[in-house]
């Protein structure tokens, strides 16, 4: 059983396009993609280590409480079920919109090559996790247990307490923004 919140319960079992099945969707890419950036300008001037801290940093965050499409899709006992097209819809708005922003802002930048690696750093991971075409590499050992520790640490945030993600989510990003259009 599958619920959206605030709508009564529907059931999903006939419908999974093109093979398309839930895992807990993170916290929106545009604070992962901006902290990371962040971070990594903050710490660093190389590129791999940019991405790295990009990477771990996504951890910290998704252990807060967030806010994110997944938070009003929720799914009972655990079960796989495939995304509604409105989360796909979104995500992709919201990597575009967020891409644009950082290269409008920032590209004149010196450092815009370890902003770029950490943000991609920031949101590696949900790529790598959360992509409905590279579901089969949970077969694989490494990103077996990564898949396992990333939903492990994740923050569930019940839909009837959205507001209490809202918070973090906007703080992250307006924090990260801000220390960006600092320097």
């Amino acid at each position: 059983m599958v619920r959206l919140h605030p709508c009564p319960p529907v059931i999903y079992h006939k419908i999974k396009p093109l093979g398309l099945y839930l895992g807990k969707i993170s916290m929106t890419i545009t604070p992962h993609l901006l902290a990371g950036s962040a971070v990594a300008a903050a710490a660093t001037d190389n590129l791999p280590i940019a991405f790295f801290l990009g990477f771990f940093l996504h951890f910290l965050l998704d252990a807060l409480p967030h806010v994110d499409p997944g938070t009003f899709f929720e799914i009972e006992n655990n079960q796989e079920m495939p995304w509604p097209t409105w989360i796909y819809i979104f995500a992709a708005i919201e990597f575009i919109a967020v891409c644009l922003i950082i290269i409008f802002l920032f590209s004149r930048r010196p450092d815009f090559g370890v902003i770029i690696a950490g943000g991609i750093g920031g949101i590696a991971l949900d790529i790598i996790d959360n992509n409905p075409f590279l579901r089969f590499i949970h077969q694989w050992p490494f990103f077996r247990e990564l898949h396992f520790l990333h939903h492990k640490i994740h923050y569930k945030l019940p839909a009837r307490k959205w507001y209490w993600g809202l918070a973090p989510t906007l703080i992250v990003a307006g924090l990260s923004l801000w220390y960006l259009s600092k320097f």
